[in-house]
């Protein structure tokens, strides 16, 4: 072999070797700690599961290991981890924290000693005009009747309103009005998000017509 191409051949070994890029390391996620909270009589039972542990486990249960806090601790207590045992009547806000991280959603709740707890939710809906589709912004949205009676929403520059403290489970009535629009009123149930499937979701659409 001339010399040259040896010495050509002799670079390229080294460099063949080195043709693969460094490995990456596997995308992990950040682990992020879960609260799913459900009526157990009179009280709130919740756990607590942290996800995208690097251990190799893909969910841990924190439960019993969790702190828990309530919104309005004169409500009442957790007498065991992750249970809420009301003392009077009124609505609470649950979460929990687990060494360095804290639920991100808090679970709602209108708990009575007397009564069974019941979950409270969210309403969201947008507002359109019935022949052009489009958004309808400062209409006038307002609950009638049930536990959020009186309750007062108008609509943003998206035609979007929202509501908090739904009771669930609980059928109202929702009416809808602005100058120029027929008011529309509707009847409506927001369901609890943890329960039997084909429950009513917390979204509800309007559509108005235009009189003028």
């Amino acid at each position: 072999m001339p010399p040259r191409a040896f010495f050509m051949a002799f670079l390229l070994v080294p460099l063949l070797g080195c043709d693969h890029s460094p490995t990456e390391p596997a995308h992990q996620l950040s682990p992020s700690l879960h609260v799913a909270c459900l009526p157990d009589g009179s009280r709130v039972s919740c756990k607590a599961t942290l996800s995208g542990v690097p251990d190799g486990a893909s969910t841990r249960d924190v439960t019993s290991q969790a702190t828990w806090m309530a919104s309005d601790p004169s409500l009442g207590s957790f007498l065991q981890p992750g249970v809420f045992t009301p003392r009077r009547r009124g609505e609470v806000e649950i979460s929990a924290s687990y060494q360095t991280w804290t639920s991100d959603v808090t679970s709602q709740f209108l708990v009575d000693p007397a009564q069974p707890a019941q979950r409270l939710y969210f309403l969201f809906g947008v507002v359109r005009d019935d022949s052009s589709n489009a958004e309808i912004p400062g209409a006038a949205v307002e609950i009638l009747d049930g536990y959020a009676r009186g309750a007062t929403s108008v609509t943003n520059e998206s035609g979007a309103y929202h509501f908090d403290k739904i009771l669930t489970g609980e059928t109202f009535h929702i009416r809808v009005s602005k100058p120029g629009y027929s008011p529309v009123t509707l009847s409506y149930r927001v369901d609890s998000p943890i329960g039997p499937a084909g429950g009513n979701p917390p979204f509800l659409d309007f559509r108005l017509h235009r009189t003028s």
